[in-house]
């Protein structure tokens, strides 16, 4: 009786991972976002006259954005909240969106941190304006500048922001 030997494809274990790491590592490269930046702040902290600033450019006016912002602090932040006025300028330096927004970093009662974190960071992700629509094409700026009654916030480590497009939009008149 004649056995034929049927052996399998030379596709290892190693090519397979290799192939989905890849595949993953370049289904990242499809981000839309308009920009997603953080800014460190040392160990100083925030200082109230510290405004972040990020320009960034709106080519598409037919969708709207989502604006999230994002907080990491360390134990060091001696209150629950944080206050803070985010703001779309346009080129001209008219503001288009200003808000005041509370970050609640730690649980009023328990004093248990919120957000993710390892040891003494955490790391907060807030959505601020949900459906921002702009005006016209063009070079805005986000600001942020935090609102609370001291003068340096010790203990935020960095703010940073990213502005996505909200894509089921496109078919609006």
């Amino acid at each position: 009786m004649d056995h034929k030997h049927h052996r399998a494809p030379n596709f290892s274990w190693l090519t397979f991972c290799g192939l989905f790491a890849s595949l993953w590592v370049f289904s990242g490269c499809g981000d839309t976002a308009v920009f997603d930046q953080t800014e460190s702040l040392g160990e100083t902290g925030w200082l109230q006259t510290k405004k972040i600033e990020i320009p960034f450019e709106i080519k598409d006016t037919r969708v709207s954005y989502a604006l999230d912002v994002s907080i990491r602090q360390s134990n060091n932040y001696a209150f629950y909240n944080l206050y803070f006025v985010p703001q779309i300028i346009d080129s001209k330096g008219k503001v288009i969106k200003k808000a005041l927004a509370e970050a609640i970093l730690y649980d009023a009662t328990s004093g248990k941190a919120k957000g993710a974190g390892l040891g003494d960071m955490y790391s907060h992700s807030y959505s601020i304006f949900p459906a921002l629509n702009f005006p016209a094409a063009g070079k805005y700026t986000l600001r942020l500048e935090q609102y609370m009654r001291t003068d340096t916030l010790a203990g935020v480590v960095s703010v940073g922001a990213a502005l996505h497009p909200n894509s089921i939009d496109h078919g609006k008149n």
